[in-house]
């Protein structure tokens, strides 16, 4: 086996890897079965379903607009989203556990010691007293 040889045997084995690989650029075709939309006013309703297994059901009047989304995630997982938006700003909740969870507060895991609230409440009732500290911790004396 000479050099020139390998280099030619990687070179098609590359090219016939390349050739083998499903393309991306080729999208999915998906078809619509459901496509119903109205709207009188201010107010509308959608609801679409595609044969994807992604449905979109939203509905607006004076007080808001609600939604539902659903699809199907990469890794085969249904995936539902709800909207709820009004004057209050918007809420979405997933019933099926997929938005990520704020961590708990540090007070919730591990609670502020005894001691720690005591010092905390001495420390309230000083200065509803009037007593003032600087800022080493110092009581200011007059």
């Amino acid at each position: 086996t000479n050099p020139t040889n390998m280099k030619a045997a990687v070179f098609v084995s590359l090219l016939a890897l390349a050739a083998a690989a499903p393309r991306a650029d080729k999208p999915a075709s998906a078809e619509l079965i459901n496509d119903d939309r109205s709207q009188e006013g201010a107010s509308y309703s959608t609801h679409v379903e595609i044969d994807n297994g992604i449905v979109i059901s939203e509905s607006a009047d004076e007080d808001g607009v609600q939604g539902t989304y659903v699809f199907t995630a990469p890794n085969g997982e249904t995936v539902e989203m709800r909207l709820v938006a009004n004057e209050n700003g918007a809420v979405f909740e997933s019933p099926s556990g997929h938005l990520p969870v704020a961590p708990l507060p540090v007070q919730a895991i591990h609670p502020i010691p005894e001691h720690a609230l005591e010092a905390i409440e001495f420390a309230a009732q000083q200065r509803a007293a009037g007593v003032e500290w600087d800022e080493q911790g110092f009581v200011i004396e007059d």
